[in-house]
C-alpha cells in the first residue's frame, strides 16, 4: 500500500510539472539544446552570430592624432564609428563590392574627431588587420556629439558595408529588446569587439543599454537582434555621488537613438562644416521640481479649463542680447520673453522640464522659427502669450 502510494505521488508530481511547460533535457548537454517554449539558445545564438556577420564589415575603428591644448605635444586617441552610405566616385551612385574608387561615409562622435580641445587633429580609419584609411572631416556637432568622417576605398579590394540609417519604426529601440555594440573598446587590438545586452530605457534623446561599452566604444553602433541600426553609443555612467562617497554603477551605457543620429547627419552632409546651434539666452527652472514652495505660489494654479498647471518652466533671467530677448508676440506690442514667464509650449510640444526646450534647440539651425506658448502675470492676471523667434 505504501509503495502504491508512492507511485501515485510521482505521477502526480509529473502530471504537475509537465503542465508548468517544464522541459527535462540532458544536465550534460550544451547550452543551446535547452528548450524554452517554441524557441532555442541555439537559434537564439544563430541569429545573433548572423547580425554580427552581417554588420561588422560596417564597423571601424577612428583613430585621431592631434597636439594637446596645452603641452602641444602630439598624441593619439581612438573611437569607433559606423560606415552608413558608400558612394562611387565616378558614376556619384550607391557603390557596389566592385566600385574601384568610393566615398565612405563614416559616423562618429564629435568628442572623438575634438579631443579635449586639442589641435591639427589628422584623421585615419581602421578596418581591421592593420588596414588604415586617411581621413577627412565633413562636419560636426558638438551640441549633440556626432561627426561625419569621409574616406577613400577600393572595395573590390576590401569586404566594406554600409549599414541604412532609417529611422522608420523597426529601427526604433524598444525597451527590453536584446541589442547589440559593437566598436574597440580600449584599444584598436579590440576591433568589432561584440558585447550584448537590452534596451533599459528609451528616452526621446537617449538610449539606456545594458551592453558592455568602455572608452573607445564612443561613436560604434548600437544595432538590434535583426541588424537595424539603433543609435550610436557616447557614454556610460560609471559612479554617482550619494552622501559625499563615489559609489560605483554597472551595466549603463548611453546612445544617441537613430532618429536623431539621421536629422543630425543631414544637417552635417547640407551645410559641410561644424554646426553651431543656437541659443536662447535664458535661465529656466522646472515647475513642481526644483521650485521651493514659496516660489511655486508664485505661479498660475490652473490653465485653461481648470487643468493643474503642472508643466512648464519658470524663466529665472533673459540675457539682453539673447534670441529670447528678441521674441515677437502678436498679442501685445511688448517684444521678448522675461524673468517670471512660463515657457508652457515649445513648437506645439508641452514642455515638461529643462531639457524639452534644450532638445528642441539641438536640432534647430540658426535663421529657422521657434514658436513658444508662454504665461505671463499681466495686471496681477496669468494672461496666455504667443512667441516666434527668428533664431540667430
Amino acid at each position: 500500500m505504501r509503495k502504491k502510494s508512492i507511485f501515485l505521488i510521482i505521477i502526480m508530481l509529473l502530471v504537475c510539472l509537465t503542465s508548468c511547460n517544464l522541459t527535462f533535457t540532458d544536465p550534460e548537454a550544451p547550452l543551446s539544446t535547452v528548450v524554452t517554449d517554441d524557441t532555442t539558445y541555439e537559434k537564439i545564438e544563430t541569429n545573433l552570430t548572423k547580425v554580427v556577420e552581417d554588420v561588422k564589415n560596417a564597423c571601424v575603428g577612428v583613430y585621431v592624432e592631434y597636439n594637446q591644448a596645452i603641452t602641444k605635444e602630439k598624441t593619439a586617441s581612438i573611437g569607433s564609428g559606423v560606415i552608413y552610405k558608400m558612394i562611387d566616385k565616378d558614376t556619384k551612385d550607391i557603390a557596389t563590392e566592385n566600385t574601384k574608387e568610393a566615398l565612405c561615409y563614416v559616423i562618429t562622435n564629435e568628442h572623438v574627431v575634438n579631443v579635449n580641445g586639442g589641435s591639427n587633429p589628422k584623421y585615419k580609419i581602421y578596418i581591421g588587420n592593420d588596414v588604415y584609411f586617411k581621413a577627412d572631416s565633413v562636419g560636426s556637432d558638438s551640441k549633440n556629439d556626432l561627426a561625419v568622417l569621409t574616406f577613400n576605398c577600393d572595395l573590390s579590394k576590401y569586404d566594406l558595408k554600409s549599414v541604412s540609417i532609417d529611422d522608420t519604426e523597426q529601427s526604433l529601440a524598444t525597451q527590453g529588446n536584446y541589442c547589440v555594440a559593437i566598436g574597440c573598446p580600449l584599444s584598436l587590438d579590440n576591433f568589432n569587439y561584440v558585447s550584448i545586452g537590452h534596451i533599459a530605457k528609451v528616452n526621446l534623446s537617449d538610449i539606456m543599454h545594458t551592453a558592455s561599452i568602455n572608452p573607445g566604444n564612443s561613436g560604434g553602433a548600437l544595432f538590434s537582434v535583426s541588424g537595424k541600426l539603433l543609435g550610436i553609443n557616447y557614454m556610460k555612467n560609471t559612479m554617482i555621488e550619494e552622501e559625499g562617497d563615489l559609489v560605483p554603477i554597472e551595466g549603463m551605457g548611453h546612445a544617441i537613438p537613430i532618429w536623431k543620429v539621421k536629422q543630425v547627419v543631414l544637417d552635417i552632409e547640407t551645410n559641410n562644416t561644424i554646426i553651431e546651434r543656437p541659443t536662447l539666452g535664458i535661465e529656466v527652472v522646472t515647475i513642481n521640481v526644483s521650485l521651493n514652495e514659496e516660489d511655486r505660489d508664485k505661479l498660475p494654479n490652473t490653465v485653461a479649463d481648470n487643468v493643474d498647471f503642472i508643466q512648464g518652466v519658470v524663466i529665472n533671467s533673459v540675457s539682453e542680447d539673447g534670441n529670447a530677448a528678441n521674441a515677437i508676440s502678436n498679442d501685445i506690442s511688448e517684444k521678448g520673453l522675461k524673468k517670471d514667464d512660463v515657457i508652457y509650449e515649445v513648437n506645439e510640444k508641452i514642455i515638461n522640464r529643462n531639457q524639452d526646450i534644450a532638445d528642441e534647440l539641438n536640432l534647430m539651425l540658426k535663421g529657422e522659427k521657434m514658436t513658444l506658448v508662454i504665461y505671463r502675470k499681466v495686471n496681477n492676471v496669468w494672461q496666455e502669450l504667443n512667441f516666434t523667434i527668428t533664431l540667430q
